[in-house]
């Protein structure tokens, strides 16, 4: 099995022991979600607290699983294989990062909510941009504008270009937590950012080629 995808498995069970270990330990009302200064806002039962991520993270390990059997393009899914994987695995700690943070209000944890659950996105951001150079054209993972997917070149500058634009914007992010108490709309502003560039640039790149290669 590639390497990844049994860790990212592996987390999944990590995940689902972690769950029925800490269930019993709950409040009956445990908080499930946080407003963007980081203050808890709705509430639920302890059984959601206990199991949601981990529910969340088979869902993610199932959706990449059948991904390549129903794709279009699998040989060129094939061609990227391990980066598909890395793929899983960075969601997977992403979730599972999560999932602790949400724990830790009900064992008496004060911390900045806000600046805890945006370190995580500040990881996958910059992950997601190392991996996104080797991405290959299809349908479920990358920049997916009818442009790069329209034509291998344009794809593949666009994913040059936004490997980069992601790593910049994870970093700053992670930076942004570590320095800002409200840090939320920072980290949302800079991926808008880099997403908005990215797909004006496979439409410039697309503009200069016009040679679809479907």
């Amino acid at each position: 099995m590639n390497v990844s995808k049994a860790l990212a498995f592996a987390l999944l069970i990590v995940a689902v022991i972690g769950g029925f270990l800490v269930y019993p330990m709950l409040p009956n009302t445990v908080p499930t979600h946080w407003n963007a200064a980081g203050q808890a806002d709705g509430f639920g039962d302890a059984w959601v607290g206990a199991f949601a991520f981990p529910m969340i993270m088979a869902l993610v390990f199932l959706i990449f699983i059948v991904i390549p059997k129903i794709a279009v393009f699998k040989q060129n899914l094939k061609a990227f294989e391990a980066q598909y994987w890395q793929m899983a695995l960075v969601l997977q700690i992403f979730f599972g990062l999560f999932f602790i943070v949400t724990l830790l209000p009900n064992f008496d944890v004060n911390a900045n909510y806000s600046q805890l659950f945006v370190l995580p996105l500040g990881f996958m951001f910059a992950a997601i941009g190392w991996l996104m150079p080797k991405f290959k054209r299809n349908f479920f993972v990358g920049i997916r504008t009818p442009w790069t997917l329209a034509n291998d070149e344009v794809w593949d500058k666009t994913h040059e270009l936004g490997g980069k634009l992601f790593m910049v914007a994870g970093i700053l992010t992670i930076l942004a937590a570590l320095l800002i108490e409200q840090v939320v709309w920072v980290a949302v502003g800079t991926v808008l950012v880099a997403a908005l560039a990215a797909v004006v640039y496979s439409f410039i790149v697309f503009k200069k080629t016009e040679k679809p290669s479907l």
